[in-house]
């Protein structure tokens, strides 16, 4: 099965099924993926699984639903130690192959090195404390053990409604603040609402799979933007703000400049790209997928 909601399964059959596979998704990383692959895997997972919980929050109810996705945001931070530097690296990557050709051969390359050694000391910190190996299993077997207490019982699709509407409206305030006060927090925070948009119309494929299909595929370019952009902050913010081993001054206010206008770019095409997806009203974008449910689920 996939990531979605299957017509023949009735709502909270569907919950639970997805969340125990993507439960079991991460616990397969853990065995068979190199860590750092693993490590990528399960957070976007956690995220999904949040996504997920968050569909059917109005159903469930504001206190169990944030005892869920509370447990599945810690479990991610505790990742982002690891998970971030391996971000870091894929980001000078990224600059790399766009601007190697306008900088010395290896501008880019001491840089991935310094991170690469912090990344490595970490990791092998977490698995001295048998982080991986038996922590980790152990909170996500708990949260498969309780999936029994997503209270989850209306076979209803139509409870769904209401945290799609929420979603996108959250969405759309976010990108008008993006762009009226444009600094990391702000864009940051629209990164989120969009994913959470993204992951939904991921869920809702079978309602109509020519539809949703493209609407996904549109929000998740825009979440690639936005998530290229936070990655270059993140990298900025380190960069910039910590004790990072520079060959010198030119090589720090290089690499500055880079991601300054990289970040750039991805914003002025992530606004078109946003203003496209949050066109619609909030109440007007609920109506329709309403209408797209009554005729093509049960």
């Amino acid at each position: 099965m996939s990531y979605k909601l299957e017509k023949q399964e009735d709502l909270q059959e569907n919950i639970n099924r997805i969340a125990s596979e993507e439960i079991d998704a991460c616990l397969t990383s853990l065995k068979k993926a190199e860590i750092h692959e693993a490590v990528h895997d399960i957070r976007k997972r956690l995220k999904k699984l949040r996504a997920l919980a968050r569909l059917v929050r109005d159903e469930m109810g504001e206190k169990k639903y944030k005892k869920i996705n509370i447990y599945f945001r810690d479990l991610g931070r505790e990742l982002s130690p690891v998970r971030d530097l391996t971000a870091h690296m894929e980001t000078v990557d990224m600059l790399k192959e766009r601007y190697g050709d306008h900088v010395y051969v290896k501008f880019f390359d001491s840089i991935k090195q310094e991170l690469e050694k912090e990344r490595d000391t970490v990791a092998e910190e977490l698995q001295e404390k048998d982080f991986f190996s038996q922590y980790l299993v152990e909170k996500l077997e708990k949260a498969k053990e309780k999936l029994e207490e997503w209270p989850v019982k209306s076979l209803d699709i139509a409870v769904i409604l209401p945290s799609l509407e929420r979603v996108y409206s959250r969405g759309a305030n976010a990108l008008e603040d993006a762009y009226a006060n444009p600094n990391s927090e702000t864009f940051h925070e629209w990164r989120k609402r969009a994913k959470y948009l993204w992951h939904q119309s991921e869920l809702l494929q079978d309602v109509w799979p020519e539809m949703f299909k493209t609407l996904e595929s549109e929000i998740h370019i825009l979440a690639d933007y936005l998530g290229d952009d936070h990655n270059l902050m993140v990298l900025d913010e380190k960069l910039l703000n910590t004790d990072f081993n520079f060959k010198d001054e030119k090589q720090k206010e290089m690499i500055h400049a880079l991601i300054k206008e990289y970040s750039d770019h991805l914003r002025t095409n992530a606004e078109l790209h946003g203003a496209l997806i949050y066109a619609e009203k909030p109440k007007a974008f609920k109506k329709r997928i309403k209408k797209y449910v009554r005729v093509n689920w049960n």
